[in-house]
């Protein structure tokens, strides 16, 4: 066989190779999606289904301030119960 020919032998048995593999990727990848259609209809009909309850619920105002307000007697108790620890610190360090 000479060297012309034997090139010719493996592309070709290249060709067929990568051929069979690409149909076998066709048909294992863009096979399931072409038999489903892509996006089914039923998928479609689900998108238009409506919401019972908004997608942001409005905030509650008054439970907000009345958070901010306790955690704010709680920061003004925490400062009451360690003013002496903190002035005892200020004057160890000097300030």
């Amino acid at each position: 066989m000479s060297p012309s020919t034997a090139k010719a032998t493996v592309r070709t048995i290249a060709a067929s190779f990568i051929a069979g593999a690409s149909a076998m990727v066709m048909v294992g990848l863009v096979g399931p999606v072409a038999v489903q259609s892509g996006l089914s209809v039923r998928e479609a009909f689900a998108a238009t289904v409506e919401a019972e309850q908004p997608a942001i619920r409005p905030l509650d105002v008054a439970a907000i301030e009345a958070q901010l307000a306790d955690v704010e007697r709680s920061v003004d108790a925490s400062r009451l119960s360690t003013a002496d620890e903190l002035t005892r610190l200020d004057r160890l360090a000097g300030r």
